[in-house]
């Protein structure tokens, strides 16, 4: 990708508990919100996208959601991670009436249009890594988690 992707400590959340997926949707972006990274709209963006198209992931394992909005409505790519203590329901991205209970989100704010394309080739081989979504999943520390995503999500 072109552009920067940020991805730090300040957008690592481990040990979360939301009752559903929407309180943890929201979560997330309202932290990206916070930190400027992206617009006001972006939390309705992506709770809206999120009912239209699902994006839970089916690994063997842990499972994975990684939403995402629109471009333009990012000021600064980057990259929100939330690990939940229990997981969350979410509906699968290949079979909307498939539930997936999800464990880790990773929140996509891409500056570009092109950006998700590469970004989802990217989690494709890192779901395929059942022993390192294990390990992030019981990660004690934000940086093992940031060491963990770093070499899949923003390594080119």
């Amino acid at each position: 990708m072109s552009g920067e992707v940020h991805f730090s400590k300040d957008l690592v959340f481990k040990n979360l508990e939301f009752k559903d997926n929407i309180e943890a949707l929201r979560f997330l972006a309202t932290k990206l919100w916070e930190k400027g990274y992206v617009k006001k709209e972006y939390e309705k963006a992506i709770l809206d996208r999120e009912k239209d198209y699902p994006t839970a992931l089916p690994s063997i394992d842990v499972k994975i959601a990684i939403p995402h909005a629109d471009h333009k409505l990012v000021n600064k790519a980057s990259l929100a991670v939330g690990v939940l203590k229990n997981p969350v329901e979410f509906r699968a991205m290949d079979d909307p009436d498939k539930k997936l209970n999800v464990s880790i989100i990773i929140m996509l704010a891409l500056s570009e249009p092109h950006g998700h394309i590469e970004m989802l080739q990217k989690i494709v081989k890192l779901i395929q890594n059942s022993e390192l979504l294990r390990q992030i999943v019981k990660a004690s520390s934000d940086e093992e988690i940031i060491d963990e995503l770093t070499p899949y999500l923003i390594a080119n």
